[in-house]
């Protein structure tokens, strides 16, 4: 069976927006042979039960995030897709640290470039995120998207690179000198003022960030060809996408590129090089969205294959899904991401698997359970609107007859 890799669609001439998907792009590009799978630009976490991309199906079988990708198949494949299998000990214990080191450091970055910059969000970012997004998917995602690597990088103290943050707290200090005559105050700053100053200010503290992430990765890559070993690992993988958008998106704030083109020139190259020889040149949301649903184009440098139309009924359950996530209560107990992390061998996948079916279980539950509340309202609304149901009405209390003293002597009255 054709293993289907599901992830975030092309951006910035890439085949995805995403680092983690633009690893599992290139790890199976360089593991797997041609014709074993088949790469669908869902462009939706909710493809898969996890609600996260990358995702990987075979079969009945749903695995998501890049890590357990890669150790999917190495379980699958007794070694053969493996691209570790060559790491000695030492070696193995470098992967576990740099992959984390990765996901640690290399994620808020990325997040302060593409997403908190409000510059390069709204100049480049969220344009990307409409190409590659279908309704309702283009109303609330990139919001949400946003909001989660705000939240991912805010321990970095650079939230004031979102224009909107730094307004609030322009609000709050005319708030302070509201009292101070207006001759004496400072004039109020327009937005591009505020971008200006606000880059200037943390420019130090956006460089020391940055060569925080790039330092130990060129200090670790010196003059070989790859991070670990001979041969590339799993943690090429994702420096490479980690690295590719960081340097290739045209932003208007690129403080990570000009440092990957001047102080990191031979990791910008390494990754550079890497990328277009084994991802290709450039990739066009549009010419992917002309292929015909479900035809697997040959042509390409990639195995895309177009996903299929959504029916009416999975943009219903996207809207409820949003509906639902967004109660906080209900939302937590609904998001699929909460699924712990199983340790073991064996049945590690088998009960990975049963935990799926539980979490979706439970998400059609809810879904099912508001679809039967809406329709239920809307039936009884039409009704009523056309006068086929009516409230009832309290008859007026007929008062007795009265039968004088001798019905009160005869207990008639």
């Amino acid at each position: 069976m054709v293993l289907e890799l599901h992830i975030w669609g092309p951006a910035f001439g890439l085949p995805s927006l995403d680092a983690q998907c633009l690893a599992a792009v290139y790890y199976f590009q360089k593991s797997l042979p041609a014709g074993a799978w088949s790469l669908i630009p869902s462009s939706n976490p909710h493809v898969s039960p996890l609600g996260e991309l990358p995702a990987l199906r075979d079969g009945n079988t749903w695995i998501a995030g890049f890590s357990n990708i890669v150790e999917y198949l190495r379980n699958t494949s007794n070694g053969d897709h493996d691209l570790d299998r060559s790491l000695d000990e030492s070696q193995r214990a470098d992967a576990i640290a740099f992959t984390s080191f990765l996901e640690s450091r290399g994620q808020p970055l990325l997040d302060l470039s593409l997403y908190v910059s409000s510059d390069n969000y709204f100049a480049s970012t969220r344009p990307a995120l409409a190409e590659i997004l279908l309704w309702p998917d283009s109303w609330f995602l990139p919001h949400l998207l946003r909001d989660k690597a705000k939240k991912r990088s805010e321990h970095l103290g650079l939230s004031s690179l979102d224009v909107d943050t730094a307004q609030d707290h322009q609000s709050e200090d005319v708030g302070l000198t509201a009292h101070i005559p207006k001759s004496l105050r400072k004039p109020r700053q327009t937005v591009s003022s505020l971008i200006g100053r606000n880059m200037q200010k943390n420019r130090f503290r956006l460089d020391a960030v940055t060569a925080d992430f790039l330092d130990p990765l060129l200090e670790k890559l010196g003059e070989k060809n790859w991070l670990l070993a001979d041969t590339v690992s799993s943690v090429d993988c994702l420096t490479i996408g980690y690295i590719s958008l960081l340097q290739v998106p045209q932003l208007p704030q690129e403080w990570v590129k000009e440092a990957l083109q001047k102080k990191y020139a031979k990791l910008g190259q390494w990754a550079s090089a890497q990328t277009s020889r084994v991802l290709g040149s450039s990739h066009d949301a549009a010419s992917l969205v002309k292929q015909k649903i479900g035809e697997r184009n040959t042509s390409l440098e990639l195995p895309w294959q177009s996903p299929p139309d959504r029916s009416s009924q999975q943009v219903l359950h996207s809207v409820l899904e949003s509906c639902i996530s967004s109660v906080p209560v209900i939302g937590n107990a609904y998001k699929a991401s909460q699924i712990s992390h199983l340790q073991g061998t064996g049945d590690l996948h088998q009960k990975k698997q049963s935990q799926l079916m539980m979490i979706q279980r439970r998400r059609e539950i809810y879904v099912q359970a508001l679809v039967t509340t809406l329709t239920t309202v809307g039936v009884v609304g039409v009704m009523f609107y056309r006068g086929l149901l009516h409230l009832p009405r309290p008859f007026p209390n007929q008062r007795g007859r009265t039968f004088g003293e001798a019905g009160s002597f005869l207990g008639l009255a």
